[in-house]
């Protein structure tokens, strides 16, 4: 069975017209390319008028009630950053509505928000199963994870109360 010309003409005629596409269709996908920023290069925003930043503490501790010397403190908002010092406590500049991140080498990051300036931020810093899920995890995995995580927190910072890690 032969082909007719034309046949062959519209077969090379789709074909280019396809390779366009796909072509078009893979420049457009690289330029949706989202890339991972580290939170401790992130831009300065620019603040309202009525932003008021106030003095802030508290301190940072581990999964073993340890304070986290040298934990950084981020002001994810302002771009201002600390250390916690020896007895992973700290002192920072924030104002109303501002996102701070608790970051230390050996745990997950913490990120909390700003409500008042009556607010302590006393954090305990720990591995985070939900950070530790495999791509493609399913809803329930996460779930299971956060309650878990959740959980230990919570007696961590029972724990954290009794031994007055929280009075400083």
């Amino acid at each position: 069975m032969q082909s007719s010309p034309t046949l062959v003409k519209m077969n090379k005629t789709l074909f280019f017209i396809l390779l366009f596409l796909l072509g078009i269709l893979v420049k457009t996908t690289s330029a949706q390319e989202i890339i991972d920023t580290p939170i401790r290069y992130i831009l300065k925003y620019h603040t309202a008028e009525d932003y008021k930043p106030f003095p802030v503490m508290g301190r940072v501790i581990g999964t073993n009630l340890e304070s986290i010397k040298n934990g950084e403190v981020i002001n994810i908002c302002s771009g201002q950053t600390t250390k916690a010092d020896d007895n992973g406590i700290f002192h920072f500049q924030a104002g109303k509505g501002d996102t701070l991140a608790f970051i230390s080498s050996k745990y997950s990051p913490t990120i909390i928000g700003v409500k008042s300036p009556k607010d302590k931020f006393n954090i305990i810093l720990i591995k985070r199963k939900t950070a530790a899920l495999p791509p493609g995890h399913t809803r329930s995995d996460y779930e299971k994870a956060k309650k878990e995580d959740e959980d230990l927190y919570k007696i961590l910072d029972k724990d954290a109360k009794e031994e007055g890690k929280w009075n400083y």
